[in-house]
């Protein structure tokens, strides 16, 4: 049997607690647009299920950092590399030393002076 969910006995930690004090009346109270709607459940059809199964042979340090890094970030370590995969493929994951050698040999700073 499916608990119930009941908010007075739910202990949120800072982070969920957060989320909840930011949340409005005016935000729950204002009907959703169907047009955003669509977008939203299609945004989640296309992110959020899961319809493939991987396995894969992972150095065993790897995996440790993997594992502290989602425990530092507070996510099951599975997410975090589903989440870093999807970056990848979705060409989104960016190399911060790269960035750092960029804005170092200012290359960012031609671009905002058009040279």
């Amino acid at each position: 049997m499916k608990k119930k969910y009941n908010p007075e006995k739910e202990k949120l930690d800072a982070y969920e607690q957060g989320i909840e004090d930011s949340i409005t009346d005016e935000m729950v109270k204002r009907p959703l647009d169907p047009k955003r709607g669509a977008e939203l459940r299609a945004a989640a059809e296309n992110t959020l299920l899961k319809n493939a199964r991987a396995n894969i042979r992972i150095n065993e340090g790897d995996m440790l950092e993997l594992r502290r890094l989602a425990e530092q970030s507070g996510i099951p370590y599975q997410t975090l590399i589903t989440h870093v995969l999807h970056l990848y493929v979705t060409n989104q994951l960016v190399n911060i030393q790269e960035v750092k050698k960029m804005a170092d040999a200012g290359i960012f700073d031609r671009r905002k002076t058009g040279t």
